[in-house]
């Protein structure tokens, strides 16, 4: 593994800076285009986008603080001391900062779920270097195996999982899907059940179902990513994000109107 990029005197600069900010660059762009393309007004897009990053870092913050509180402890400065304590939970920093966008898109009489669509199409590709950049600095690896692809990270002398190379590839094929989909989702006739139109939120619940269910099934190649006194959350966590894309897009596919409408 590459933990350090480039040594400039004393200063350092790691691997895993770089690749996150790749990550939030590629996001910012994704994002930007595809709100360019339907004429959002691009002063409030930045703005939103900006805004949401933000709260997404607060909220993935303070994520990690409550999984890691016997760690850092009543310290209040430990838990903003990003520097010699760093770490963030990913699914608090997306959830933080779609919710925020959501508001945020209500507030401004945009369709919420549109925003939400290009949102999570553009995270899907900022994760990609997100998870590489995990990958170089050689953390968040699996179980041990003897499987021919398995790596040996830093700090340990057997082959383990290189679960970030995996995260990688499902979120790039979840991008390229999202992509394509953005542009043929609308023909879907399984989704239109019946309309003339589909409702937006397919991407966003293709999202939520892919990376829910992929992370329940990276669960067995890696420890538990959210746990508190030695119990782990992942299976709780992962699968109601994936039961909550399944449901949303049941209904958003408009067939819980048509159910209500035959039992009437």
């Amino acid at each position: 593994m590459y933990p350090t990029f480039i040594n400039i005197g004393s200063v350092a600069i790691s691997m895993g800076s770089i690749f996150n900010l790749l990550a939030f660059l590629t996001t910012a762009f994704v994002y930007w285009r595809k709100t360019r393309e339907e004429h959002y007004h691009q002063d409030q897009v930045f703005d939103a986008f900006l805004l949401a990053s933000v709260m997404g870092l607060l909220v993935g913050r303070l994520g990690f603080v409550l999984f890691n509180f016997g760690e850092l402890g009543k310290n209040i400065w430990n838990w903003f001391d990003v520097i010699n304590r760093p770490g963030s939970l990913e699914i608090f920093s997306l959830l933080g900062a779609s919710i925020y966008l959501y508001r945020y898109a209500g507030k401004k009489k945009w369709d919420r779920f549109e925003v939400l669509d290009f949102w999570f199409l553009a995270i899907s590709a900022g994760m990609v270097f997100r998870q590489l950049g995990n990958f170089f600095m050689g953390v968040g690896f699996g179980y041990e195996t003897q499987l021919p692809w398995g790596m040996v990270f830093p700090g340990v002398f057997v082959k383990h999982h290189p679960t970030q190379l995996y995260g990688a590839l499902v979120y790039l094929g979840l991008y390229i899907y999202l992509y394509w989909a953005e542009y043929h989702y609308r023909t879907f006739l399984w989704y239109r059940a019946g309309k003339k139109t589909a409702q937006t939120g397919f991407l966003t619940s293709i999202f939520l179902i892919v990376t829910g269910l992929s992370m329940l099934l990276m669960r067995f190649v890696r420890p538990a990513q959210l746990e508190i006194n030695q119990f782990g959350l992942d299976y709780l966590v992962y699968g109601a994000m994936a039961l909550f894309g399944g449901v949303m897009m049941y209904i958003k596919s408009g067939r819980l109107i048509i159910f209500k409408n035959n039992k009437n």
